[in-house]
């Protein structure tokens, strides 16, 4: 059970719409995640002053596909809650980065903002069931301890 909520934790984490400003259009968080490592190997950690929005978005994009990798991985374990730490991580990294995108896009636009918390409201309900489902194993397995 906690294994499927977090895949679709990473899938409506990845279906997240974010808005560029400056009339560049509207992606989605899985493709600015591929094309984070490219511009990185590229181009570095250039940041530009005219645009910080739009240059964070790649560092941005690589936090949650750290925290998408971490998450994968563990799904891999056989007894999941040996690795709560690293459900936890993982799970921090990709909120971070969604609340950074949030308010990146809170400083240019109410719309732009509003499309991004918006598409991201069924992430945030998937990472709450997660953290409830793990919270139920642990006092279920608290009380067989007992």
């Amino acid at each position: 059970m906690i294994k499927r909520a977090i895949i679709l934790t990473l899938i409506l984490n990845s279906i997240i719409l974010i808005g560029v400003p400056a009339g560049h259009g509207y992606g989605i968080m899985i493709m600015f995640e591929v094309i984070s490592i490219p511009m990185l190997i590229k181009n570095g950690f250039d940041f530009q002053k005219e645009y910080p929005f739009e240059s964070s978005l790649i560092l941005i994009a690589l936090i949650s596909l750290i925290g998408k990798l971490i998450s994968i991985a563990i799904l891999f374990s056989k007894n999941i809650l040996d690795k709560l730490k690293w459900i936890y991580i993982g799970l921090t990294l990709m909120l971070i980065s969604f609340l950074i995108v949030c308010y990146g896009a809170w400083n240019y636009d109410n719309f732009l903002f509003a499309i991004t918390f918006g598409s991201g409201i069924p992430f945030l309900m998937y990472f709450g069931r997660v953290l409830y489902l793990i919270n139920k194993e642990k006092h279920k397995s608290e009380l067989v301890t007992e």
